[in-house]
């Protein structure tokens, strides 16, 4: 299984502690690889105003080959194909067509926007929770 987060989680999942996004990071190992594009990270970086957060965020993966935050450029067409979703190009789009393009099994995320908005069948959509109910064996709410 190969899932993509997207910044929200990660900044909701540094800051709050005792929630299931933070139990979700605390999650990522060789049984759960995650990619993020690079976008994500700089958005994660951008939003966390200290430096002890920033260097949280950036040891989830170093290191770590199962979690990586990838650089190469998306494929034109992909994003097109987002965008004509209606999903917004510099975010939604953005990552919903990397994890199309990384063949990520799940997107997990908070954006109750993009989880409503977003049809594919190329990837599942789910919120922290959910993948965790689905990893505990429970259904995803």
């Amino acid at each position: 299984m190969l899932i993509c987060i997207d910044s929200c989680v990660f900044i909701r999942g540094l800051k709050e502690p005792l929630s299931d996004a933070n139990r979700l990071l605390n999650l990522l190992s060789p049984a759960l690889p995650t990619v993020i594009p690079r976008l994500v990270a700089i958005e994660v970086t951008h939003n966390l105003q200290s430096a002890i957060d920033q260097a949280r965020f950036y040891r989830l993966f170093f290191e770590r080959p199962f979690a990586m935050i990838i650089d190469e450029d998306l494929p034109n067409d992909l994003l097109t194909l987002y965008i004509a979703k209606g999903l917004r190009a510099k975010g939604d789009a953005y990552i919903g067509a990397f994890a199309e393009w990384m063949a990520v099994d799940y997107l997990i995320s908070d954006n109750r926007h993009f989880l409503r908005e977003l049809h594919t069948d190329a990837y599942q959509l789910m919120s922290p929770g959910d993948l965790l109910n689905f990893l505990s064996g429970n259904e995803p709410s």
